[in-house]
């Protein structure tokens, strides 16, 4: 009865947390799909793939990074975070600018849009206001880029084994790993004693380690290794990453060329697929939880399940939850997305007529933001002020 007794605690336990008010996952952003996607949990390794062009980085920005920092900042007695980030498309000093740029659409109140080009001043005789620059001077956006840089650790490292060098060195830092030793057959039949992993206690059980690489198909070689083999080994790591310390590791992962071909936009096969990964498909049976994201604009299709994509353009994303071991698994839920501001939110389902018609005003109102008008040159109608005035329509939704 040990091991049913264990279970039994840890769901009195889990159940008495809850009645408490405290957390056992950090919820997910998007209401109207939790009962598909709860949120982020502990002990789960997740990976994100889709095709080109399906924002999988702003998806995992907005999801992994984002939404966690900005969760711990304002719920300071219910966890804390860190977050190992290795962007192997960016440098950190870009994948910087791509929070600012959220960061002041949210806390405007989405009144400041501001695209890369803006931001940086790239274009002649469009400079950067100063205002905004004295705005990220203040709260809540100084407090927010400080609370990011001191929970956020870029990786250097390219290869699996410094990867994962990094994840342990942390974990030793910052608990207590229980080892025992057993003794096995070495290679010519004699017993020899090792040490293995029993167990790992975390100073803070309140702490959210969460590793995000983006993407996989970049990892430097490990030694000996083509891409494949690296990629199952990296898969490797963050299993252990997860079981042994309780990290949330996060892959991207991107989908073979052959799901992005002509034959595949044919028959407009465009949502991502399990055997459809590239590189290494064996990572499907590694991970917990596996997330897709489709944009049918990418290939021209008019409709997707009941969406006008000729009206809703390139402001959309399809999110599923492809794989997943312990919850609902294909699911797909219809999402706004903004990508100067990598910023994501629930579409009204596909017969809500009015409310994908307001939907439609603001995607042709975007511009960005322009220092001589703002109130009148940033957006016809606020995505906040949009969803006010449709308020209690996405709590509906199923």
């Amino acid at each position: 009865m040990e091991l049913v007794q264990r279970v039994l605690n840890y769901l009195h336990e889990r159940r008495e947390r809850n009645i408490r008010g405290e957390i056992n996952c950090i919820p997910s952003p998007f209401n109207g799909f939790r009962s598909e996607f709860v949120g982020i949990e502990k002990e789960r390794y997740y990976i994100v793939t889709g095709n080109q062009k399906s924002a999988k980085s702003q998806f995992v920005s907005f999801m992994f990074l984002f939404h966690p920092l900005i969760y711990a900042f304002e719920n300071p007695d219910k966890l804390r975070v860190k977050i190992f980030y290795a962007p192997l498309e960016e440098s950190p000093d870009q994948a910087i600018m791509r929070f600012i740029r959220f960061l002041l659409f949210k806390y405007s109140n989405q009144k400041i849009r501001i695209d890369p080009q803006l931001l940086e001043s790239t274009i002649e005789k469009k400079a950067l206001p100063q205002e905004i620059l004295d705005l990220l001077g203040t709260s809540p956006y100084k407090d927010l880029l400080e609370f990011y840089e001191t929970h956020v650790e870029f990786v250097t490292e390219k290869n699996p084994t410094g990867i994962y060098k990094r994840g342990v060195k942390y974990a030793l830092e910052h608990g207590t790993r229980e080892q025992q030793e057993i003794t096995i057959k070495d290679e010519f039949g004699q017993d020899t004693k090792v040490k293995q992993f029993k167990n790992y206690t975390p100073n803070d059980p309140e702490e959210y380690v969460i590793f995000i690489l983006d993407h996989c198909g970049l990892l430097g070689l490990e030694s000996g290794m083509d891409l494949r083999g690296t990629i199952k080994k990296m898969s490797n790591y963050f299993m252990e990453l997860r079981d042994y310390y309780k990290y949330i590791p996060v892959m991207v992962q991107q989908q073979s060329v052959e799901n992005q071909s002509l034959d595949a936009f044919k028959l407009t096969r465009i949502r991502p697929t399990p055997s459809g990964l590239a590189d290494c498909k064996d990572t499907r049976y590694d991970c917990s939880v596996m997330l897709g994201l489709s944009n049918p604009y990418a290939m021209e299709v008019k409709n997707f399940l009941g969406y006008d994509i000729t009206k809703l353009k390139d402001s959309q994303r399809f999110f599923e939850v492809m794989l997943a071991r312990f919850g609902a698994m294909n699911s797909i839920k219809g999402l706004y997305f903004d990508g100067a501001v990598s910023y994501f939110d629930e579409l009204p389902k596909p017969d809500d007529t009015p409310f994908l018609e307001r939907i439609y005003k603001y995607i042709n109102s975007l511009k960005s933001y322009e220092h001589k008008e703002p109130q009148k040159s940033t957006l016809f109608l606020t995505w906040s002020k949009l969803m006010k005035k449709s308020q209690g329509k996405l709590k509906k939704i199923s």
